[in-house]
């Protein structure tokens, strides 16, 4: 009964400090194996004795076989077939005469250092050829290398797991079990061909599964995670320590096929991956004794530098031979190499099968295993990012964007960014059917969750320079901008939120734009009424918009920058927000004006004079014989003291609005007896009818609220008088 509660209390003690500590250590951006380490060691046998995974007997065995197998499967989802592609060569290099560089040579330091016999060297060596994703993935999220050296870490970090535990299992198995070196070879290959095979088919069934919906949707996760692990146990039944390479093979597959549901399915691993290594990180490192470490001395640290100062830089050498790849990017390969949790894993499962036969050789192989993994990790973890710095291989600051919301503006939004042809876009949305729309109009989109960057592939993180959340929903909107921040700067980070915006948001991730526009509803129903995007040079804007027509994107400085309510003046193309009114486009604001005039006819020859000057083909006579004559037969009058002359003028190429405010008055004799004092006179090209009564339109719903005409009138300047039109907003929104 005691040692079922420990054992319990072992597991449990475990996953919750191995979370906590992944937790603290991404709030802190720094590697999560070291605190991992680090707290395994202090609550283990060494120091506080909480953790006792002695009790655990032949179930240690167990877990860290089911943990390597989950965390394996995820890291072939993850794979990048793309990737692959542009760096093949290097990678296939890397996974042949790479690992036979880092085994025969680290055995041969250990053989000339240590003095051990060749299969004990040939097996701490072979400890030390994987990298894996666990170490790989999280560096590389953080530092965003350039995308070449990107992928070649990534593809050799997951592939060099499987092949680098089967050389490890090929060496044991020729230490402590007698018989003929090709009996163990043959071993060998029937394991790699039982892993390449079933995995494969049992990648292929999964992914049609999952494509024929024949799994629920709501089953989707824990059906791939209990078929992951049944593969890996038949793989595990005809040959042992096959499963390995079964799960990496299926996760590739499934990752290539693509199943509707694999952005979830990825998020799911991913946290089913994390509570995997952060319980074995915490169990495996409670065994150690700091005494171990302390035996290895100076030989150890000869060794241990040989195999990352030395080693590893030829291992680089050799594999990128005649490649593309610069020097700094080879040197930057060269330095990095951490070790991870399935190097950890085979040690500490050997040093368990080899304690009681040959305790000396366990414990030089877990404590040199872990020596390794405890100095890559710290060394390459925590300077890697200044040593890519100094090498000048980081990526350049990428123009990518990824807009959250695949609504009618986000869409637009997109293809505007696109056709100004800086940077690509990645809509992201969990509405199904705006997702189905953009992918009609042949744009990039995803169907996931904005918030979860672990279900997202990993190749567009080296892309994405530029993010912008326009939901409807600001609070999600200012999650996305906190989840983002670590990997885009915070000026390149924008989101949209009402002006009612809580305090406790202001301080939040995320330039705030657009206050003024509701991106998934009132945008939506303007964009399908009317044609809002305006692309135009610089000088189109100056000659027909007024400052306030506010774009929401310009094209200023080799990039685009979302815009609120202000405008530079600066830019060559222009996506201008979605306005209720469309007067305000065809206003300057010379043509504003206030005038002291008493009768109707004074007015409009002051009016047409003053035209003459931004204006100068407008036929004055004939124009002010046509207003003249329609106030006489068709009064223009609209109550609240508001009138609209208006006439077609042949001569103009467009529509020319101006505002005219009489403080005093006019007496037009309006139906509801009140003086006229807020004029727009409106003259439009006969060959544009439509443009014509939207602005009669415009100038009607203005005229119909007292309260906006009464403003209007009192307001001081031309320019105020252009801002309140442009504040107008529409009944829906």
């Amino acid at each position: 009964m005691n040692a079922t509660i420990t054992s319990l209390t072992t597991i449990i003690f475990a996953m919750f400090v191995g979370v906590s500590l992944s937790v603290i250590a991404r709030h802190m951006r720094i590697p999560p194996m070291a605190p991992l380490l680090l707290g395994g060691v202090v609550l283990g046998s060494q120091f506080l004795g909480i953790i006792d995974t002695t009790v655990l007997g032949d179930g240690l065995k167990v877990i860290i076989s089911l943990c390597v197998a989950i965390i394996l499967f995820e890291g072939g989802l993850t794979l990048d077939i793309a990737g692959f592609k542009k760096s093949g060569g290097i990678i296939t290099r890397l996974l042949t005469l790479g690992i036979l560089i880092t085994w025969f040579g680290t055995a041969l330091a250990v053989f000339l250092i240590f003095n051990y016999s060749l299969s004990i060297s040939l097996l701490a060596g072979s400890l030390v050829i994987v990298t894996g994703p666990t170490v790989i993935s999280p560096l590389l999220q953080r530092i965003k290398v350039k995308e070449n050296l990107h992928h070649i870490l990534h593809w050799e970090s997951v592939l060099i797991d499987p092949v680098g535990v089967f050389i490890a299992i090929l060496c044991f198995e020729w230490l402590s079990i007698h018989g003929a070196f090709w009996h163990h070879f043959g071993q060998f290959s029937f394991r790699f061909l039982i892993g390449v095979c079933l995995g494969f088919f049992g990648g292929m069934v999964i992914s049609q599964l999952l494509r024929r919906k024949w799994i629920p949707e709501e089953q989707a996760n824990i059906f791939v995670l209990v078929a992951a692990l049944l593969l890996f146990g038949l793989s595990e039944f005809f040959a042992h320590e096959a499963g390995i390479m079964t799960v990496v093979v299926a996760g590739l597959v499934l990752g290539w096929r693509r199943p509707e549901r694999l952005g979830h399915i990825q998020q799911f691993k991913s946290e089913l991956t994390e509570l995997s290594i952060a319980i074995l990180f915490i169990l495996l490192s409670a065994n150690l004794q700091m005494s171990h470490f302390i035996a290895l001395g100076w030989s150890g640290v000869a060794v241990i530098a040989i195999v990352i100062f030395v080693i590893r830089p030829l291992n680089i050498a050799v594999s990128t031979l005649k490649s593309s790849l610069t020097l700094k990017e080879r040197l930057f390969l060269s330095w990095v190499a951490p070790r991870g949790v399935v190097a950890a894993s085979m040690a500490s499962l050997f040093a368990l099968q080899l304690s009681d036969t040959q305790p000396q050789t366990a414990v030089f192989l877990e404590t040199f295993a872990f020596a390794v993994i405890a100095v890559t990790v710290l060394l390459q973890g925590f300077l890697s990012e200044y040593v890519a710095a100094w090498l000048d291989v980081k990526a350049p600051t990428q123009q990518g964007w990824l807009i959250v919301g695949a609504h009618a503006l986000a869409r637009k939004v997109a293809e505007f960014i696109q056709k100004s042809g800086k940077g690509r876009c990645f809509l992201v949305d969990t509405n199904y059917d705006d997702v189905l729309t953009a992918k009609r109009e042949g744009l990039t989109v995803l169907h996931e969750d904005a918030t979860d960057l672990d279900s997202f592939p990993e190749h567009l993180f080296p892309q994405i320079g530029n993010v912008l959340a326009i939901t409807g929903n600001r609070t999600l909107n200012a999650n996305v901008c906190e989840k983002w921040q670590q990997f885009v700067p915070k000026e390149r980070l924008f989101r949209w939120s009402s002006r009612r915006e809580p305090k406790a948001h202001k301080k939040r991730a995320g330039i705030v734009i657009w206050s003024d526009v509701r991106p998934d509803v009132a945008s939506a129903n303007l964009l399908d009424r009317e044609a809002v995007i305006i692309k135009t040079r610089i000088e189109r804007i100056q000659e027909k918009m007024i400052p306030g027509t506010v774009p929401l994107l310009s094209y200023q400085e080799s990039h685009l920058m979302p815009h609120s309510f202000s405008w530079s003046g600066e830019g060559d193309a222009l996506l201008f927000q979605p306005l209720t009114l469309h007067l305000p486009f065809f206003l300057l604001l010379e043509n504003i004006l206030s005038l002291q005039v008493n009768s109707y006819s004074t007015l409009i020859e002051t009016v047409l004079e003053h035209a003459r000057q931004t204006h100068p083909e407008l036929p004055f006579e004939k124009t002010r014989a046509l207003l003249l004559e329609q106030e006489h037969y068709f009064p223009t009058t609209l109550g609240h003291g508001v009138a609209i002359p208006h006439a077609h003028c042949a001569d103009l190429k467009e529509p020319v609005c101006i505002i005219v405010r009489v403080p005093s008055g006019i007496n037009m004799h309006a139906y509801d007896g009140e003086f006229s004092r807020l004029f727009f006179i409106l003259l439009s090209p006969p060959a544009d009818p439509e443009t014509h009564l939207v602005l009669l339109a415009d100038i009607a719903r203005i005229a119909s609220d007292v309260e906006k005409v009464r403003k209007l009138i009192e307001l001081k300047s031309p320019h105020d008088v252009a801002n309140f039109l442009m504040g107008i907003k529409s009944p829906q929104s």
